[in-house]
């Protein structure tokens, strides 16, 4: 009996052990929860209070200087300048380079210590000067403090591309918004090509093509009937509405089986230039051509003497006024990018790259404010509000799609110059409503986005190669180099494998070598980031 009360004994204090220990446990862990939780209230009101107490943010808001690219316009009088200011809360001066040498302008008034505040839409080759010559602050303090919208609308490639090997930010990109984003809707990415007047087509019983064969067709049947050219643009050997059906288009560098090739190197040029010649010879395109400057070419479509004409969706409402202008009664329709044949899908190039960027000089006085400022206006909501105005007011959104509301709209036409930086393909989304703000406009647009769906999209990178020095150095000469060669190649008809032969030698001789080496090494080491 003694034994088995002494086990009993034993078991109970065991128990009792155990079941202080529980309770221990349970009150630690209710303890370190407690603890947690007041942490992190803790953080939230540091962080609260850290911002209560940061200056910039809730401080006396000084007038920033701001530097623009050339707008014809006094910015102070458009509508979204108001808006902006009653938005942000600043007050803002704004100042805009000449139409004229703008780069050097840019250089001197940095290099003299004008104090502009915030250096807005530069082109990338003038923030590229201006980052050599040390004259930029380095963004990522600001941007990590003040930046959060602007964070989260670029994209990686993007930064990246305007950060150096040192982690310095020295620009922050305005990216292309020519198409949707991986997986977004197509629509509206086909915004010109060639114009045919509607009614030369009734009177011939054609079509708008859709492939080469269909279009060289329809054009020899206008200079047959007429005795007239059937095409006329200006002085551009790279027609690339005709260059889609030979495996190109808008884009300068393709990618052949793996090779980064400049187009001048495609197999399909002498095909191309082979076509061009054809039409050249027996009077298809208009044998001023090679000397016609835009407005001589558009005056030729406009009074009636050719078929077609090169066009952009925006040119509408200038062409009917010419029409009008010379008598003509008719329409316009477009032929967008062709198809090499009615069994080949065609393709459609969507630019991706940085098209402006925006930076921060040395000289400014007010650079916490200036990011504050840009990030405030790149805040998706009021992107949207300055860009297009009041929904249900300036514009509607229908479908999913953005339509402008007129007359209201008719304070947005200017808008996009006060934008901050919010994901391209939202704002893709957006612009439609601008490419649709007038009739003859959207009737246009809607016309070329009409099959878009039977269009194979191509995205293109290579302006996020323009920052490289060889790509500076060589870029705009030799294109002028080629586009000259080539259109005399057009005029003369010899060989075409010869001619093309002849503009690779004299394009290598002339920095061609060094500029492909660079984009063959920076296509190599990028391609993988690419969609």
């Amino acid at each position: 009996m003694k034994k088995f009360v002494s086990i009993l004994l034993v078991i109970l204090m065991i128990i009792s052990i155990v079941g202080c220990g529980k309770n221990d446990k349970l009150d630690v862990d209710n303890n370190t929860e407690n603890q947690d939780n007041s942490k992190n209230q803790s953080e939230k009101s540091d962080e609260s209070k850290k911002e209560e107490e940061d200056p910039f943010l809730t401080g006396e808001k000084p007038e920033i200087n701001i530097l623009t690219y050339y707008t014809g316009y006094n910015m102070e009088e458009q509508p979204s300048y108001k808006v902006v200011e009653d938005m942000t809360g600043y007050k803002v001066k704004w100042f805009n380079l000449p139409q004229e040498n703008a780069d050097e302008k840019l250089l001197l008034e940095i290099a003299g210590g004008s104090s502009y505040d915030l250096l807005m839409r530069m082109s990338p080759n003038q923030t590229n000067q201006l980052y050599v010559q040390n004259a930029l602050l380095d963004l990522k303090p600001y941007l990590d403090k003040y930046g959060e919208n602007i964070y989260s609308a670029v994209s990686e490639r993007s930064l990246n591309a305007l950060t150096d090997d040192k982690g310095m930010i020295y620009a922050l990109p305005h990216e292309a918004f020519d198409g949707p984003q991986p997986g977004g809707k197509p629509y509206g990415v086909l915004k010109g090509g060639i114009g045919f007047n509607t009614s030369y087509l009734e009177e011939l019983n054609k079509d708008i093509p859709k492939t080469l064969d269909e279009f060289y067709d329809v054009l020899k049947a206008y200079t047959d009937k007429t005795g007239k050219p059937a095409l006329t643009q200006s002085a551009n050997a790279w027609n690339n509405v005709i260059l889609a059906a030979f495996g190109m288009g808008d884009p300068t560098w393709y990618d052949i089986d793996g090779e980064y090739v400049h187009r001048i190197r495609h197999p399909r040029i002498i095909d191309y230039l082979s076509f061009m010649q054809k039409l050249y010879k027996e009077g298809i395109l208009d044998n001023d051509f090679p000397v016609n400057t835009v407005a001589s070419a558009k005056e030729k479509f406009t009074n009636g003497i050719t078929l077609a004409y090169p066009v952009m969706f925006w040119d509408a409402d200038g062409i009917y006024s010419a029409f009008a202008s010379a008598g003509i009664d008719t329409k316009m329709e477009v032929a967008t990018f062709l198809a090499p044949d009615s069994s080949t899908s065609p393709t459609v190039y969507i630019r991706q790259g940085i098209l402006n960027t925006t930076c921060i000089p040395k000289t400014s006085k007010n650079p916490e404010h200036a990011m504050i400022w840009f990030n405030t206006i790149s805040d998706i909501d009021n992107f949207e509000k300055i860009y297009l105005g009041e929904k249900d007011i300036s514009y509607e959104i229908k479908d999913g799609g953005y339509y402008p509301i007129f007359p209201a709209f008719n304070d947005y036409t200017n808008s996009d110059k006060f934008t901050g930086i919010i994901p391209s393909g939202k704002a893709f989304e957006m612009w439609q409503a601008r490419a649709r703000k007038t009739e003859a406009m959207a009737e246009m647009y809607d016309q070329m986005n009409s099959r878009v769906e039977e269009y194979e999209i191509v995205n293109y990178y290579e302006n996020y190669a323009a920052s490289l020095e060889a790509v500076q150095k060589n870029q705009m000469a030799l294109n002028t180099m080629v586009n000259d060669f080539l259109i005399k190649a057009i005029v003369d008809g010899g060989d075409p494998k010869t001619a093309i032969d002849n503009i690779i030698a004299e394009w290598e001789k002339t920095g061609g070598n060094d500029y492909e080496k660079a984009m063959k090494t920076w296509y190599k080491e990028n391609k993988e980031k690419f969609d």
